[in-house]
């Protein structure tokens, strides 16, 4: 029946002493239809509430549901609150965010009953009013669960964090109303003010969820940040253990929130921090809900979207829009459960949603005016601020402070932690100091620490460096006189003259100076003039960088304390009881993006302490693609010819570009290029090119001192030879003459050269490809989909209908590249490149159409291993392969052809792949590279 004639017919049937009123205040109607749904018009909430009340009163069977809003009369008491009670539930993280709702509105209501809770990542509850930490007894256990409100999603247009409180309810034969639909975590004062983990503005993105869920993916990321490249600086966070790939133009930092101790409130602080965050259902959006951060959901159809939408939240979903999700999600966990697959392995539903759809999800808070680009915007939201710190952490016993140790903390007024170290961090540096008889003693960081020190009997004899004038002028009041305190620049140790030059201390504590990314020089001396040196805040990105490159070859970490020491033995001093620490060495932190403003003339100038030429590299980091490879080859060869060299990002560093930057290069701030004269100056140029006319370019580079400077255009020509300060340089070097030719156009007395990039090939060489059929065809590329042709797939199936005995080699394959037997699908650097081209026996690189690449490298990696090339026939393929090496194709049909000629004649593989070798390694010699910069 009509929906209006169903509503007439009431009208008629209604009494007479309602329907002749004129005093109606407040109307609620429930249609049920066919297909079971229920459609509710209700008015608001306090007034539904009374309605729906006076409704179930009427009701003679026993309800099946008590939510805030449906409220069984027999179960509207609380006679059956326990005085105590532990919910226990062991689901992932999503899961137990929305717990806390439950939790934190169970205590509303009943304030009384003692609580306590027993989940997995448990720190999530660190410092929660509502609970008592050490309340665990399981004579109190009730296991909850969402199952009952996820079983009944499709049919109640209920959220998520209802579940829990129902789960309770229906356990405990009681009600309870339910509060915000926001997950409740608390943080301290300490927690808000720590700086962040990751400075600038940027959004968190997670690539997928649970790895047994394989129903829940998304297969176009990469286009997705390619889309927002430039305008979004995305964080990748996620468990190191899960299958998921880093992308491209995302910084890393994949299983850096993973410590059992640290971990969730890191997260915490990644999350206080960000702008947003974007990925599937998961447990970003629970998170981002709790602080109240924009957030882009890709959700599809497999979920209602009402069980899991937080507002103000971009949810993408495909509900209603297929035959299968016409009624109601399907709830699918295994992808192989799917009924509606596009291929194998994707679900429709996610098919469907384009790239461009998820980054407008994030362009609408910025054209919404919520978000600005560059900028900043800080967290006004989040109150949940504790009065009181109360964790899941077993805090042992702290060691007795010796007397005149506690008059030494009285009488400053310094207090253990926050910015000093822990009472745990000095127990563990007294009992070393003490067991290794340690005399002579360094200090990097005047503060608590000096004072203590003076008191060890041990101690005989101790310097300290210190910066800031103010703790030079507090510690030395108070010290003893033990200590000689020193002013000096962070960078060069000049000993008092009673030390001789290169004095060997007993042990060295490298707490300063203050912020990680200054300690570099302090860990750098301690590592040449100490048998012990022991590294405070060693688990911060900055301090694990300087001890991978200064203390790892000659140092072995013996043992860690402490709430965050390390301590290193000088290998030639180690004993049989000396243990060996596994020490993870993380990827460099994250350089702040050069601000476009003067330098500040009060920052530490990096300066020669060891009398060698300067030389400057300046280039992206952000990556770790070909021109990256590049400019690392070019350091080295620097600090081979006696340089010393200063790496200046124009941006953020990666993980892995940091993990690979040259021994005792010292990376240094981009206000440092008018302050520092350099001998050599080197401008990786990459993509920056487009950036030459902005104001973080036009201040610092007319300014830059330096003897010599050449600019490698490797890229784009962009505005090199336009923008003024890019005008005039001693040298341009090209990776392609097509690029050369572009700027000798706009600027014809520029100094040109056209060169191969500079590439150790030595691993290469060594590779003997198997020529024999069938046809091998490999490639690989550093920069996923945005070098693969959008026509992969039917290019594939072209080639299987000349011969389908060929094979595909591919790390990474596109992401959409179909499956098939013959196709060999390898996830990047999986495993390393020159194992990897071992596996063919043909090159094959045909670019989407209008790219150009400037080297390329994976071209020269291919020959040198003895490949022969079939490549497009312009920009740096071109002048790479030649007709003795391989193929020039300048359309797809010339591909088809070159194939061909291989079908009918295997041999010419051979014949050509040795020959690509012959000028690999006549052509590629990185030594031109260094003649040329160097000007030779």
């Amino acid at each position: 029946m009509k929906v209006k004639n169903m509503l007439e017919r009431e009208i008629r049937n209604l009494p007479d002493d309602v329907s002749k009123r004129s005093d109606g205040e407040n109307l609620q109607l429930s249609i049920q239809f066919k297909d079971g749904h229920i459609h509710h018009i209700m008015p608001k909430d306090e007034v539904a509430k009374v309605l729906t009340e006076d409704a179930a009163s009427h009701i003679t069977l026993p309800l099946s549901i008590a939510s805030p809003a449906v409220v069984a009369p027999e179960c509207a008491t609380t006679s059956k609150v326990p005085d105590q009670v532990v919910f226990h539930n062991r689901q992932a993280i999503g899961d137990i965010l929305t717990m806390t709702c439950a939790i934190r509105d169970f205590k509303a209501a009943f304030p009384k009953t003692r609580v306590g809770v027993i989940t997995t990542a448990s720190h999530l509850w660190d410092h929660n009013p509502y609970i008592d930490h050490t309340f665990r007894e399981e004579q109190h256990v009730v296991k909850i669960g969402p199952g009952f409100l996820t079983n009944k999603s499709n049919y109640w247009n209920l959220h998520m964090c209802n579940a829990f409180r129902m789960d309770i309810e229906q356990k405990l034969g009681i009600t309870y109303p339910q509060g915000p639909i926001r997950p409740d975590i608390w943080m301290t004062q300490e927690e808000i003010n720590r700086p962040p983990l990751i400075d600038g503005p940027y959004w968190l993105f997670v690539y997928g969820g649970e790895p047994g869920w394989t129903a829940k993916k998304y297969h176009k990321w990469q286009e997705v940040i390619n889309i927002l490249k430039g305008k979004v600086q995305f964080v990748q966070i996620g468990a190191k253990h899960h299958p998921y790939p880093i992308l491209e133009n995302v910084y890393d930092f994949v299983g850096r929130t993973e410590d059992r101790h640290t971990g969730i409130r890191d997260l915490f602080n990644l999350f206080y921090h960000a702008q947003g965050t974007m990925g599937l259902v998961s447990m970003h959006m629970h998170l981002s809900a709790a602080f109240n951060n924009p957030c882009v959901v890709l959700a599809a159809a497999r979920e209602p979207a009402w069980f899991t939408q937080y507002f103000g939240h971009q949810y993408i979903q495909t509900n209603g829009t297929m035959h299968c999700a016409e009624k109601t999600a399907c709830w699918k966990c295994d992808v192989k459960a799917c009924k509606n697959l596009v291929g194998s392995d994707l679900p429709k539903c996610v098919e469907i949603i384009e790239p461009e759809e998820i980054a407008e999800g994030v362009l609408k808070y910025y054209k919404g005016g919520r978000l600005e680009f560059g900028h900043k915007i800080p967290n006004t939201f989040f109150k949940n601020i504790a009065k009181e710190k109360k964790t899941f952490a077993a805090v042992p016993a702290q060691l007795p402070l010796q007397q005149n140790e506690q008059e030494v903390v009285t009488k400053s007024g310094l207090t253990f932690g926050g910015g000093s170290l822990t009472d745990k961090d000095w127990a563990f540096i007294k009992r070393t100091i003490e067991n290794n008889k340690c005399k002579d003693i360094l200090e990097f960081g005047a503060g608590l620490s000096t004072l203590l020190l003076e008191t060890l009997p041990t101690v005989e004899k101790m310097l300290t460096y210190e910066m800031h004038p103010g703790w030079i002028k507090k510690i030395g009041n108070l010290s003893s006189g033990k200590t000689k305190i020193i002013t000096w620049d962070g960078i060069k140790v000049v000993l008092p003259e009673d030390y001789e030059e290169d004095h060997h201390f007993d042990f060295v504590f490298v707490d300063g100076p203050s912020g990680g990314a200054q300690r570099e020089w302090s860990t750098k001396y301690a590592g040449e003039h100490a048998d012990l040196v022991l590294v405070h805040d060693a688990g911060r990105d900055h301090e694990r960088e300087w001890q991978r490159r200064h203390l790892m070859e000659n140092y072995q970490l013996i043992s860690k304390g402490g709430h965050r020491c390390h301590l290193w033995k000088l290998k030639s001093k180690l004993t049989d009881k000396d243990e060996n620490v596994p020490f993870r060495s993380t990827p460099a932190c994250t350089v702040k993006a050069p601000p476009a403003v003067q330098a500040d003339p009060n920052a530490p100038v990096p300066m020669c302490i060891s009398g060698k030429p300067i030389a400057r590299m300046i280039t992206t980091t952000r990556g770790y693609g070909g021109s990256e490879r590049s400019s690392i080859e070019i350091m080295k060869m620097l600090q081979n010819r006696g340089y010393q060299v200063l790496l200046t990002p124009t941006g953020n560093i990666s993980g892995e570009y940091g993990r690979n930057i040259p021994k005792d290069v010292s990376v240094v701030h981009w206000n440092s290029i008018p302050q520092t004269e350099t001998d050599i100056t080197v401008f990786y140029c990459s993509d920056t090119i487009w950036n030459y006319n902005k104001e973080q370019y036009t201040t610092i580079m007319p300014q830059m001192k330096t003897k010599r400077k050449v600019m490698v255009v490797n890229f784009k020509v962009g505005a090199v030879g336009q923008t003024a300060w890019t005008c005039g340089w001693d040298k341009y070097l090209f990776l392609n003459n097509q690029h050369r030719l572009e700027l000798l156009q706009r600027r014809p007395d520029s100094i040109t050269k056209a060169m191969p990039p500079p590439t150790d090939l030595t691993l290469y060489y060594e590779n003997e490809p198997d020529y024999s059929t069938p046809l091998k065809l490999i490639r690989h590329n550093s920069q996923g989909d945005s070098k693969h042709r959008s026509e992969t797939n039917k290019m594939i199936q072209d080639i299987l209908e000349l011969s389908p005995d060929t094979q595909f080699y591919f790390m990474p394959a596109k992401s959409d590249c179909m499956d098939h037997p013959n196709i060999h699908k390898h996830q990047k650097n999986i495993p390393p490149v020159n194992e990897f081209l071992r596996l063919g026996n043909c090159f094959w690189y045909p670019l989407p159409e209008g790219y150009t690449d400037g080297g390329p490298k994976v071209v020269m990696e291919a020959q040198a291993s003895g490949l022969a090339c079939i490549v497009d026939n312009h920009s740096g393929p071109k002048d790479r392969v030649t007709t003795e090496t391989g193929w020039l194709c300048n359309n797809w049909n010339d591909y088809l052809e070159a194939i061909k000629e291989i079908l009918a004649n295997p041999e010419i593989l051979k014949i050509k792949g040795q020959a690509a070798r012959e000028w690999a390694k006549k052509e590629y010699d990185p030594e031109n590279w260094i003649k040329e910069i160097l000007g030779e």
